[in-house]
């Protein structure tokens, strides 16, 4: 019996050999500047309109340029000050990202290709894909096989971040502020000194500020914990709500299946919605109603002496809810009688008082 043989068809493995060298340089100031591979300048990088980066990129100072678009990791020492801002992996920054118009990570090879509408150029003469024009497909390769390092679209910032809109597929950690016009998408958590957004908050995971959060608009997020103030127009949460100082709304407050916890005050002029408990260290009010899970209870006026429930610790709502365990229900409040209380306020809990001296010493 003779033995039949075959010859084996193996795939090209891409050695490492294929990978274009990095680009490296001091300084850079162009008109435009672009790469299918990794790039490092040890400086400062000034483009006046678009830097493309096949490959990860790693700026030894600032970058200021019109139009942004990295495809890997976009790493930068110093400031980021851009008109829009584009990433398809992480982007880190050791200082500010100030972007006029939009941040978006998570970007696929292929968005970014029709964003600068390289699909729209005529056929190679060599017969090579549009998308060679942006990226090296030794690098596109890399991607393929590789998970990226630091997780995938995620932002990191020492300072703060300000744009008019935030689309981030990862994680959004600041040391400093977030001021953005509207959050239309996070994919993982966010967290920030301070939180302040003029139009609607989408947030997949936790949301954590370690001061006041302010959302002019609609805020969804699956947790959120609030080391101060909360100010929104409407909240809906998959778990808790939780913040130190009070919850003000406009709209509906929901928690699907969490509890909702105040330490001062609620007051809204929509309803106020927990599957668990829900609790205020002082006032409730909620002008459309007020309803907690059938086995749980509403705890008004925790952090209050019984005598001062009338004035401070009352519950009011459009009927007197059920299973309230403290507080007293009074009926007529509203939240502009929440608000008139807030500035007759002349006590400050402890973790205010530092708050409002850092802010009076700040120069003007």
């Amino acid at each position: 019996m003779t033995k039949r043989t075959t010859t084996a068809t193996k795939k090209p493995v891409l050695a490492a050999l294929d990978l274009p060298a990095p680009v490296q340089t001091t300084r850079l100031k162009r008109k435009q500047f672009a790469s299918t591979g990794d790039v490092h300048i040890q400086g400062d990088a000034v483009i006046t309109t678009q830097f493309i980066v096949g490959g990860d990129c790693l700026i030894d100072g600032d970058l200021e340029a019109e139009e942004v678009f990295c495809l890997g990791k976009l790493t930068v020492t110093g400031d980021i000050r851009v008109q829009s801002l584009y990433v398809g992996h992480a982007l880190d920054a050791g200082g500010n990202i100030d972007v006029e118009y939009l941040i978006k990570t998570g970007c696929s090879a292929d968005w970014m290709a029709r964003m600068l509408e390289l699909d729209q150029r005529k056929p190679a003469a060599d017969g090579s894909s549009y998308m060679d024009i942006l990226v090296h497909p030794a690098i596109l390769k890399r991607y393929d096989h590789h998970d990226a390092f630091g997780g995938f679209g995620d932002i990191q910032a020492l300072g703060y971040v300000a744009c008019a809109d935030l689309d981030c597929h990862g994680n959004v950690q600041l040391d400093d502020v977030l001021e953005v016009g509207e959050i239309q998408f996070v994919g993982g958590h966010l967290s920030a000194a301070a939180i302040h957004v003029a139009g609607d908050c989408n947030c997949q995971g936790e949301l954590f500020s370690e001061t006041d959060i302010q959302v002019e608009g609609a805020l969804f997020a699956a947790n959120l914990i609030c080391q101060g103030n909360l100010d929104v127009a409407s909240i809906h949460s998959q778990g808790d709500i939780s913040t130190w100082g009070y919850l003000r709304a406009t709209g509906e407050v929901s928690s699907l299946r969490g509890e909702i916890h105040s330490g001062r005050w609620i007051a809204t002029k929509g309803s106020v919605y927990a599957a668990k408990y829900i609790k205020s260290g002082e006032s409730l009010v909620a002008e459309k109603g007020i309803s907690c899970g059938a086995d749980y209870g509403i705890l008004a006026a925790t952090s209050l002496p019984r005598s001062r429930w009338a004035t401070h610790g009352f519950v009011s709502a459009a009927s007197k809810p059920r299973l309230l365990l403290s507080g007293q229900f009074v009926e007529g409040k509203k939240l502009k009688h929440i608000d008139a209380l807030e500035k007759k306020r002349e006590t400050e809990l402890d973790w205010e008082v530092p708050r409002r001296l850092k802010r009076e010493m700040q120069p003007v």
